[in-house]
């Protein structure tokens, strides 16, 4: 397998695209000799949106959102396409109500409207008001389009259709195969398709086609690292991998990553150190809600903090109310000694409202420790299917509680 990649890792290594930072200077300069022109300024936004998107620093995105701000005020004209850019920003910042709201006065404003159905779907899906997501691509008329069967596809996931879901995102990929970005995009989320329904050697095919057209694809380098991992038990080439994505762009879970690495390779010190680096970045003010979740999973699970996980998971909660952060929630609780409470909560806002592995996972656990056996044997059964989804190290935690029985 090595072989089929080791020359594409060589050129991502050798890549420098110094394209958006130029983006960047001919847009500043623009703006400079034309400080009030709000095209340049919405240039200028938009070129700070994809310097975040390809180097993960989260300042770009403030920059980008003080000046579509700036255009938003200075605007005579319509600012659906400033609501949407700002609604677009604030779902990467995981300001998911805020986004939706976006989406809605951009609505208001009475054009590009598809766009901004598109951004209420999508914020919906987050918060939980799948009423609303169905509702908005029930009334969609072209079905046939890339961003209706994207969405299509996202809701068939969540519904556990992942047959369809898979079925959806390739009729998507077909539309835009002329396209480099949507294309490219397309395929590397059918590669995860796959491996959610352990499709491995498609799933790999799909991340190493993209890759062959762009070397610096990080998220498919990830892929392709999660199934030396988790698949193949390579954990030296994938960690060559992840290492590499840590120099070209930064993304703070990687840190999980290769902590995980590093514990299943009996590194449990590292493991903890790598755990601790991650917590303390992305607890930073700058970084919001964008990782919550693993900030309660690791105050639950690492870090011996229930109390503070509960109070995570509760504020969570209060914003985006689905079925995977009560899940959070109730994890938080089972570690805090509140097993009753967890399982009543797991029961009521849980269980059949998602197939979520990880979500099942917790559920056969809280029934487990509740004493429920029959009913947690299920669950736990249910999860292992998806141990590659999950990870070494859950699938190990799987099958020490199926042995317990």
């Amino acid at each position: 397998m090595k072989s089929d990649y080791a020359h594409l890792l060589q050129a991502a290594t050798n890549e420098r695209d110094t394209l958006l930072q130029s983006d960047i200077h001919f847009w500043s300069d623009k703006l400079k000799a034309a400080p009030n022109n709000i095209t340049y300024l919405s240039k200028l936004a938009a070129a700070y949106s994809r310097l975040f998107k390809a180097e993960g620093n989260v300042e770009y995105i403030f920059k980008a959102d003080s000046l579509y701000a700036l255009v938003e005020s200075r605007n005579p004209f319509s600012n659906a396409a400033t609501y949407q850019a700002l609604g677009v920003n604030a779902i990467t910042r995981h300001q998911f109500v805020a986004a939706k709201n976006y989406g809605e006065a951009a609505l208001l404003e009475g054009d590009m409207k598809s766009a901004s159905f598109n951004l209420i779907f999508d914020a919906s899906m987050e918060v939980g008001d799948y009423d609303r997501a169905r509702s908005i691509l029930n009334g969609q008329i072209q079905r046939n389009s890339f961003q209706y069967l994207i969405r299509a596809s996202k809701l068939a996931d969540h519904d556990g259709n992942l047959e369809l879901a898979i079925e959806l995102m390739e009729k998507a990929h077909a539309r835009v195969k002329n396209h480099p970005e949507l294309s490219l995009w397309s395929l590397s989320n059918l590669g995860d398709l796959y491996g959610h329904a352990g499709r491995i050697a498609d799933s790999y095919g799909a991340y190493l086609d993209v890759l062959q057209k762009d070397p610096t694809h990080w998220h498919s380098w990830q892929g392709i690292a999660w199934i030396l991992y988790s698949h193949e038990g390579k954990v030296s080439e994938a960690e060559v991998i992840l290492q590499l994505i840590n120099q070209k762009h930064h993304n703070p879970e990687l840190n999980l990553l290769l902590a995980d690495l590093a514990d299943y390779s009996g590194k449990k010190e590292q493991a903890l150190k790598l755990r601790k680096q991650f917590y303390t970045e992305v607890s930073q003010p700058k970084y919001g809600h964008m990782y919550s979740k693993y900030l309660i999973l690791l105050d639950a699970e690492d870090l011996n903090s229930p109390k503070r996980a509960v109070a995570r998971a509760e504020a969570e909660k209060d914003s985006r109310p689905t079925p995977e952060v009560y899940s959070l929630l109730a994890w938080a609780k089972l570690h805090n000694g509140e097993k009753e409470e967890a399982l009543r909560m797991a029961q009521q806002f849980v269980e059949d409202k998602t197939s979520e592995p990880e979500a099942v996972y917790h559920l056969g656990m809280i029934y487990k420790a509740n004493g429920k056996t029959r009913r947690a044997r299920q669950l736990l059964k249910e999860a292992n299917d998806a141990a590659y989804e999950l990870g070494p190290i859950t699938a190990q935690a799987i099958e020490k509680a199926l042995k317990s029985f």
